[in-house]
């Protein structure tokens, strides 16, 4: 895992997955908690939400995850979350029926997010699956930027 602190672009923050499983799903929500500690409530469950389900269908249908990386947005507060698989494969968007215990996933996506799509990776092979989602006005305001004179 890239730290945190390390990382080097502000507002950006990315979790290595390469070797795990889906029972890491539980410490990378945790993860994202700790990355966007000043989301509202709202905000934060659909980010969540997102984060699992893109993050799960790597490892179901993308022959398992590499990364997942957050930016985060103040002005307009939204943040971006995309998810690096190791499949060229496209994801779709699956009609379930009733009984079916799985096959909703990108429905959900859809539901959160105000975009989300699919872009290939020609260099390291795979896919990055990507979500946007902003904010439910929920969160606080961004900061405002204070100019600085120059003497």
């Amino acid at each position: 895992m890239i730290n945190i602190a390390e990382h080097p672009v502000p507002g950006t923050w990315v979790l290595d997955l390469r070797a795990t499983t889906p029972r890491a799903l539980p410490d990378m929500r945790a993860w994202v908690v700790r990355c966007l500690p000043d989301l509202g409530e709202g905000h934060r469950d659909d980010v969540l939400l997102a984060a699992t389900e893109l993050v799960a269908n790597a490892y179901v249908h993308g022959g398992g995850a590499r990364h997942i990386q957050l930016w985060r947005g103040v002005s307009p507060c939204a943040v971006r979350i995309e998810v690096a698989d190791v499949s060229v494969e496209q994801p779709r968007a699956r009609c379930s029926q009733i009984e079916d215990p799985r096959g909703r996933g990108l429905l959900v996506v859809d539901g959160v997010a105000v975009q989300w799509g699919v872009r290939r990776e020609p260099v390291r092979g795979g896919k990055i699956v990507w979500a946007h989602i902003r904010c439910d006005g929920g969160c606080p305001e961004a900061l405002p930027r204070v100019k600085r004179s120059r003497n």
